[in-house]
């Protein structure tokens, strides 16, 4: 038994022994060759193509190849080499292993492989070869290197809107604010004045979540543009304060600054004169620039003009009163984008403004224009908006009278004018404390404006603000509301400190019921004992009922002998009249059962002009005055403080409780009293 236990342990050394020489035995030192892999489709020899970011997902290269042939093939890998032409693949680019013969390289594959050792938008002849690989025991075998010309990307993404910022623009560098550009397929354009030593850069987005195209996002720029050394990474501006053409070519990843010239002219932010040219209005000769309307310089570089436009407008802006190098319209072609484009590079601005008037401005500045509906607003706790400026009351361009007018209830405390409604930007108060709270010049230290009724209860006031082109400034005129007839064809006579007295009907309107004399002449003025305030008729021959705000002559002449109503539209320079058979007026409410067609008639008073009713009113009677029976449309009642047309409520009601009343009502004189008897 201990002879063959001794066998056993004999068998299991030299068996130890035998494992230890195999584990023993030294690497080969040279790999085994085999078969190199053979393209199966042959890349074209003459490829020469520029990469895009737009197409990083398309395909570029579609490659194949045959497997190569080892003693044992198990486990071969392959790797896409490239490397500079001419280089012997000495420093290969590698990317990363695949196990199949076959392989697609998209454009941004290829991109980002180049970018690791290439600059980009500058083109390089390569090589390209597949590297088969197993083990260490087996050689790595190649395919036949095929070249190409690429010129690669800079890697970053090209934006579908592009915007500008920052102290070298007008509007630094707050996102919403910033300046929009034109986009040409991958290039964006944009013109504007630039500041020297300014810092910008570029957004996607007008909001502060948006990329930012700064510094190092260009591989090459132009030798104004530097790096700003700012924690933000913005570009400088170094050249010239000036106007300028911004190109930012994505294509070929280039940022550019350069001034911009039409011949011998070389544009500039300021020019001396800028005249708005186009076939927008039936008053302005069609593509006429001599006889075009200058613009108002409002500030340097910013030209602005109060203009009615027509639907199917067009126009554009020049700098001389003919056609000649300074021309300025839509950026890219025709259309209304509000972006600035010099001569060669715009078309026409249009636009549909449905005859409504307009203000127009060009600001070279932004490289921008605007149309804008013309208006002011008021806000603040002297008026019934408050301090709210989300609900301004707004006050519209009049043409007729060149200002913006509104008829405006005002309370003590102050108010200012903004021009757009919601927004606390450009206020516009008076220029000082002393300045006088009933018209005067805005701007300055822009001080609330008090309101001159210094009570609690709202009345109505004419409140007006224009441009006045000799204090280039705008101002503004707080006015009681009123409007009078005066003329020897009415009962007032030619007296503009005693005219007859009209009833406010809101929307611009003023009505009144007057008798009128077969002969004589009238007008009507917004103030009294001021000759300065009147309408007149424009052209009663050819535009009969259209009204002028000037003085002088021509007169509006009598309708003719008769009891008229007579209605002016302020808003829309126009006027009104119209006989009424009869001088009457009418109580209707609770003491007739509120019958319209059955008023308790006023006796009219020759000696006083005034029409009376003595009643017996009860203590909870409501009613009105009507001016014409059966016309729910004319009837009189109090706002304000003072007696007013409008429909609506409120109703009057019995003033002192139920008793016998005597009601004096005149129109002349804008009064109701009741007396109790």
């Amino acid at each position: 038994m201990k002879n063959i236990s001794y066998f056993l342990m004999l068998i299991l050394a030299v068996f130890a022994f035998s494992c230890e020489e195999d584990f023993m035995t030294p690497p080969v030192k040279t790999p085994v060759e085999g078969t190199a892999p053979v393209w199966v489709n042959q890349p074209s020899s003459d490829i020469d193509t520029v990469l895009f970011k737009r197409n990083e997902d398309g395909a570029l290269l579609s490659l194949s190849w045959t497997a190569p042939v080892y003693a044992d093939n198990i486990g071969v890998r392959y790797f896409l080499q490239l490397d500079t032409k001419g280089t012997n693949f000495a420093n290969p680019i590698e990317f990363d292993r695949i196990a199949a013969t076959e392989m697609t390289v998209t454009i941004g594959q290829l991109n980002a492989a180049l970018m690791k050792r290439y600059n980009p938008a500058e083109k390089v002849e390569i090589e390209i070869r597949i590297r088969a690989a197993s083990n260490e025991h087996l050689a790595d075998l190649y395919t036949e290197p095929f070249s190409m010309k690429v010129t690669p990307y800079l890697d970053v993404p090209v934006p579908s809107a592009f915007y500008m910022m920052g102290t070298a623009t007008e509007v630094g560098f707050t996102s919403s604010d910033a300046l929009p550009t034109l986009k040409d397929g991958d290039v964006f354009y944009k013109y504007l004045k630039l500041t020297t030593d300014g810092a910008f850069r570029f957004s996607d987005a007008q909001s502060d979540g948006g990329f930012a195209y700064n510094y190092g996002k260009f591989a090459t720029v132009s030798s104004n543009i530097e790096e700003a050394g700012d924690e933000d990474g913005n570009f400088k501006f170094t050249g010239e304060t000036g106007w300028y053409e911004v190109k930012a070519d994505f294509t070929n990843s280039e940022l550019t600054i350069a001034p911009f010239q039409v011949g011998s002219t070389t544009y500039t932010f300021d020019p001396a004169e800028v005249y708005l040219v186009g076939d927008y209005t039936d008053t302005v000769a069609a593509w006429s620039p001599e006889n075009s309307p200058a613009m108002i310089k409002k500030s340097e570089g910013v030209y602005t003009i109060e203009t009615a436009i027509k639907d199917g407008a067009m126009l554009k802006f020049v700098g001389q009163q003919s056609w000649g190098d300074l021309d300025w319209g839509n950026l890219g072609g025709d259309g209304s984008e509000g972006i600035v484009g010099p001569k060669g590079k715009n078309g026409n601005i249009t636009f549909d403004g449905g005859d409504k008037t307009y203000i127009v401005t060009l600001d070279l500045n932004k490289g921008a224009y605007m149309i804008e509906e013309a208006a002011i607003y008021l806000v603040g706790d002297a008026t019934e908006a408050g301090w709210d400026i989300a609900n301004a009351i707004e006050l519209k361009w009049r043409s007729g009278h060149n200002a913006y007018i509104g008829y405006i209830p005002l309370k003590s405390g102050h108010f200012k004018f903004f021009p757009a409604k919601g927004s606390w930007d450009n206020g516009m108060g008076r220029i000082t404390d002393s300045e006088d709270p009933k018209g005067g010049l805005l701007g300055g230290e822009n001080k609330d404006i008090p309101s001159t009724n210094t009570t609690s209860d709202f009345k109505l006031y004419r409140i007006a603000v224009w441009y006045d082109t000799d204090a280039s400034s705008y101002k503004y005129s707080v006015l009681d509301a009123e409007m009078v007839l005066v003329g020897d064809a009415t009962p007032a006579g030619w007296s503009i400190d005693n005219g007859f007295n009209m009833v406010y009907a809101g929307e611009g309107k003023w009505v009144t019921y007057a008798d009128m004399n077969a002969s004589g002449g009238f007008k009507f003025f917004y103030e009294t004992g001021n000759w300065n305030s009147g309408y007149k008729e424009y052209d009663a021959v050819n535009k009969p009922g259209e009204l002028s705000l000037e003085g002088g002559d021509p007169n509006i002449s009598t309708p003719g002998e008769g009891y008229y109503k007579l209605t002016i539209d302020t808003y829309n320079m126009s006027y009104t009249k119209e006989l009424i058979a009869t001088r009457k007026m009418y109580l209707v409410g609770s003491p007739n059962g509120w019958n319209i067609n059955e008023g308790i008639e006023l006796i009219w008073d020759a000696t006083n002009n005034e029409w009376t009713l003595t009643i017996d009113l009860t203590a909870d009677d409501a009613f009105k005055i009507f001016a014409e029976a059966g016309n729910w449309d004319s009837g009189f009642k109090f706002k304000y403080e003072m007696l007013s047309f409008e429909g609506g409520d409120p109703n009057m009601s019995t003033p002192e409780g139920a008793g016998n009343y005597t009601i004096k009502f005149s129109l002349a004189k804008r009064t109701l009293t009741f007396t109790k008897n």
